[in-house]
């Protein structure tokens, strides 16, 4: 596109307003970009961030990943890059954050909207709406407040905005694909508006090569004063889309093309190292024929193994039969020997019994005869008279002991004694009485029936005398009483109490008188003794050592007396329980004769089941050495584990013998086995074999490792003559990619030329300054030039490698010209042109000069190469007005400034630069307008971390143009006229 073409155009693209909400430090700032400007403020205030923002419009992308590629914002302060976070956060740090960018095309307005997505992280999104921002301006801001300032829209959000954008046209669009961003930003479809409605920057072609082209441009277009190897970038990538086909891009991977070569030539050494193996191989095949035949003796071993199991499964469930009828056996035995012993202990106990009831017949016999011996010396007086008697007279005793231990108590029983002495007087008074009744004793009027229970009672009941006849009516009631007791053999039974029968007997009266006789004279004579003891104490401890012995003596008599009445029933008692035990002893005697008949018996059969248990076991014991013996063999080779058979070796064929005949086999079996192993694994040592997994090297590789490893050689060695074809095949495909690599080289190495040729034809008559001639220089690395050289003096025609040496000399390039970097070693063309410089001449000058120029002129060169090289990848026809960025201006020559702003102008470019206020007014004045961004603030912003507000266009000189040339249009009723 000449300037005369442009000059006709009437395709124009301009961007036109570039408005901040709560981003990058501002609450709100709307600034106009179509003509020349400088933004005025406080230093580090965001004004260059300002004009940064413009390259998230331009560019297709969605999300600031790798932004420093993408975007390249950089910290002029710290002379780095911005990182990702910082980038995105600085942008678009809320949700009420948007940036929006009005531009103008030939299909009208529209504006571009950037909001932040939360979708996913550092995302942005992107609408496009067909409208004027004036029309949107109330969606952002609320310019109607007193002061003038506004104020923020508090119900600002995305879906309200796309809401309204959607109602303001139907041709709103949301767009995040990088895809359909390029085709919708660079469409350079003129003839159809829907097509280029969003168009920014129309490309010739929208290539990726021409896109990365563009990306390259525009950075530059934000950063004039980059430095030679960024416009050497840019020069590459022009260079690359200027190429007609996509396959011509110079993009000559130098790692793949060695690679390629080492693999050609490993292949060659690898079939040479095969060939001197061969003699080996025919060995291998030897082995492994014999191992082929042997293979059978695994199905033995297996079918030997298995019969084994089954037989070890027989004997075992026949042993425990045999265990079972031996411990059934030993069961009856057990019962049989317990039978007896329990019968050993009936036996014992009755035995017990006897002895027992002999002791208590002793006993028994001993109770009754002393028993017998006292009452005889009582006469005819029954035992309970005879035990008050007795009692009496141990009280007596009892007293007389007191007394003579105490004079007190000898006071006390001679009292008692007197008492007594009247006691028995009064008694035999009585006894004459009774004596002369004794005609009237009941037993005298009773008959037999009625006195024997009655006597059995107490004898005292008949010799009671009630000193006449009985009536009638007291007859019958003492038989009707007489006729309740049951007699028995024995006696008889009061209901459940039981009385012995007792004999008849008489009052003997002239023994109870002598028997009181006899007390009184014991009485008088324990008086006398009481008396005299009195007077003779030194016969005081005899005479209490004989009443102790006699209180003894009687205490004894009353026990005789306890024990005499049950004497006789414990007689019968003993002798019946004897004879009863000592019967049922002699049945027992005669049981455990027949139980040990019975044991004799069952101890045969126990003894046969034993024999037959231990023949048993000891052929388990057998089959279990086997068993241990076939383990120790699979141990030595695991791989028979898993053979299959197919039939199990019948169970009496199970032997010693039977084993060693398979396990000789097997023994011949894995000798050759290691001799094919050796083999194998040499040839994996060697290379010739691959065994990738190791399985070769574990002590005993699986069967259908060692014969899938042998086929594998076999396949290899039976196929050496095709492979060596192949090899000769590759190696001259190979050589023919080396003639195109060789002609890529050259190729470019010409392009480069030519477009260098091209550039400086364009840029005859074109005058900077006081420069009439200017010339661009692009350098290629001198190593890439040695390359080129190189490769035009092989021979790469042919079915041979090419010589190590020039493969040498192309490392030893390698090594020199990419140096210690990582990665791919990819020949590219930004890594060939290594930088652009310029030779200019004066008009007072005959020769070109190389010696450099001011930074202005420099900026100015630049710019007008960027001219000449964003021409190539726009569409032909088009005029642009289009913001350039020149973030330091005080580095331009002020004499310069004309010159610069005119050509800028023709160019399409509006100059943008910020400044502090230390900017010279000439400055401020020859570029004509000026924004004063950091003097608004307002009281109710998004974020009260930003509260910034610049809107409503800029100030400056008219130089005569009339105001609707560059005045927002938006704030003329601020321009009243005044009266001067």
């Amino acid at each position: 596109m000449t300037d005369q073409q442009a000059g006709l155009s009437t395709f124009s693209f301009g961007i036109r307003r570039l408005v901040l909400v709560d981003s990058a430090g501002f609450c709100y700032v709307e600034i106009p970009v179509d003509n020349h400007g400088l933004i005025l403020g406080p230093g580090n205030l965001g004004k260059s961030s300002l004009l940064n923002s413009l390259r998230l419009f331009l560019l297709p992308e969605n999300n600031f990943k790798n932004s420093r590629k993408k975007f390249a914002f950089r910290n002029a302060s710290a002379g780095s890059f911005y990182t990702n976070e910082e980038s995105y956060q600085h942008y678009f740090p809320s949700q009420f954050s948007f940036l929006i960018m009005e531009a103008e095309n030939p299909a009208g307005t529209h504006c571009q909207i950037l909001y932040r997505d939360n979708a996913s992280q550092l995302s942005y999104g992107r609408a496009f709406v067909p409208v004027s921002y004036d029309q949107i301006r109330p969606l952002f801001w609320n310019g109607d407040t007193e002061d003038g300032i506004g104020q923020a829209v508090p119900e600002l959000s995305f879906s309200r905005l796309s809401e309204a954008l959607k109602k303001l046209s139907k041709d709103t669009r949301l767009v995040n694909d990088p895809a359909k961003l390029k085709s919708m930003l660079y469409s350079s479809d003129l003839m159809h508006a829907d097509a280029v409605r969003y168009s920014v920057l129309p490309l010739g072609e929208s290539d990726e090569r021409r896109v990365q082209s563009l990306r390259t441009l525009i950075l530059l277009l934000f950063e004039m004063k980059a430095d030679d190897q960024a416009m050497a970038n840019a020069v590459a990538s022009i260079i690359e889309a200027d190429k007609k086909f996509v396959d011509d891009a110079f993009d000559f991977n130098v790692d793949d093309f060695l690679n390629r070569h080492e693999q050609l030539k490993h292949q060659q050494n690898q079939l040479n190292r095969i060939e001197k193996e061969r003699a080996r191989f025919d060995k291998l095949s030897r082995d492994y024929d014999a191992y082929q035949a042997l293979l059978g003796s695994q199905q033995d071993f297996a079918s030997f193994r298995d019969g084994l199991s089954n037989a070890l499964q027989d004997v075992g469930e026949r042993r425990k039969a045999a265990v079972e009828a031996w411990n059934e056996q030993n069961e009856i035995l057990r019962h049989v020997l317990q039978g007896l012993k329990q019968l050993e202990g009936e036996a014992s106990a009755l035995k017990g019994e006897i002895r027992s009831a002999d002791r208590r017949l002793k006993q028994a016999e001993r109770y009754q005869k002393d028993g017998e011996l006292l009452v005889s010396q009582y006469g005819s007086m029954t035992l309970q008279e005879i035990k008050e008697a007795q009692k009496e007279e141990l009280e007596s005793k009892q007293g007389h002991l007191a007394a003579l231990k105490s004079a007190a108590q000898a006071e006390i029983r001679l009292e008692q004694i007197e008492r007594k002495k009247q006691a028995l007087e009064q008694k035999r008074d009585s006894l004459k009485e009774r004596e002369s009744k004794q005609q009237w004793q009941l037993q005298n009027q009773l008959d037999e029936a009625t006195a024997a229970p009655l006597r059995a009672v107490d004898q005292r009941l008949m010799l009671a005398s009630p000193g006449e006849d009985l009536d009638a009516d007291s007859k019958a009631t003492i038989e009707a009483f007489a006729r309740l007791f049951k007699p028995t053999d024995s006696g008889f039974d009061w209901f459940d109490a039981e009385y012995p029968g007792q004999p008849a007997r008489q009052n003997n009266f002239a023994d109870q008188y002598r028997h009181i006789e006899g007390e009184l004279n014991g009485l008088e004579k324990e008086r006398s003794e009481l008396a005299d003891t009195a007077h003779k104490e030194h016969d005081r401890p005899v005479l209490i050592e004989r009443t102790e012995k006699e209180i003894r003596a009687i205490e004894k008599d009353l026990d005789t007396l306890s024990r005499y009445p049950a004497a006789a029933t414990t007689l019968r008692d003993a002798t019946e329980e004897k004879e009863a035990a000592e019967e049922q002893l002699a049945k027992l005697e005669e049981k455990a004769r027949l139980e040990h008949d019975a044991q004799d018996a069952v101890q045969q059969k126990v003894a046969r089941a034993k024999a037959e248990k231990d023949r048993i076991e000891e052929r388990e014991r057998e089959l279990a050495n086997l068993s241990r013996s076939v383990g120790t063999v699979e141990h030595r080779f695991p791989f028979l584990k898993t053979v299959e058979l197919d039939q199990s070796l019948e169970i009496e064929q199970v032997s010693v013998a039977a084993f060693d005949d398979v396990q000789k086999q097997l023994d011949d079996l894995e000798e050759h086995r290691r001799n094919i192993l050796d083999h194998l694994r040499q040839f994996v040592y060697l290379g010739v074999h691959e065994d990738a997994e190791g399985e070769l090297q574990k002590d005993s590789p699986a069967p259908s490792v060692i014969r899938e490893s042998f086929k594998s050689l076999s396949d290899l060695f039976a196929g050496m003559a095709e492979r060596w074809r192949v090899l000769e095949e590759q190696i001259a495909i190979h050589n023919e990619t080396v003639a195109s690599y060789r002609q890529a080289l050259k190729s470019n190495h010409e392009h480069i030329a030519r477009f260098e040729a091209q550039l400086n034809r364009e840029l005859d008559g074109v005058q900077i300054n006081d420069l009439v001639e200017i010339r661009v220089d692009i350098h290629t690395d001198p190593k890439f030039r040695n390359l080129v050289e190189e490769a035009n003096n092989i021979d790469p025609y042919g079915n041979q490698l090419q010589s190590d040496a020039f493969y040498d000399r192309l490392r030893v390039f390698v090594a020199d010209f990419f140096g210690e970097q990582g990665g791919s070693k990819r020949l590219t063309m930004d890594k060939v042109i290594t930088g652009i410089s310029y030779r200019t001449r004066k008009a007072s000058a005959t020769s070109l000069d190389k010696k450099g120029q001011s930074t202005s002129t420099t900026a100015l060169i630049n710019l007008e190469l960027v001219y000449r090289l964003l021409k190539r990848v726009l569409y032909p026809g088009v005029e642009l007005s289009f913001p350039m960025v020149l973030d330091e201006l005080a580095s331009v020559d002020i004499s310069q400034m004309p010159s610069l702003l005119e050509r800028l102008g023709k160019q399409g470019f509006n100059l943008f630069s910020a400044a502090t206020h230390s900017a010279s007014a000439e400055v401020i004045y020859l570029i004509g307008r000026h924004l004063e961004v950091g003097q608004m603030r307002t009281g109710r912003p998004y974020s009260p971390q930003r509260t910034l507000v610049f809107w409503g266009g800029a100030e400056g000189f008219t130089s005569g143009e009339p105001l609707s040339h560059w005045a927002d249009q938006t704030q003329n009723s601020l321009l009243e006229p005044v009266d001067e």
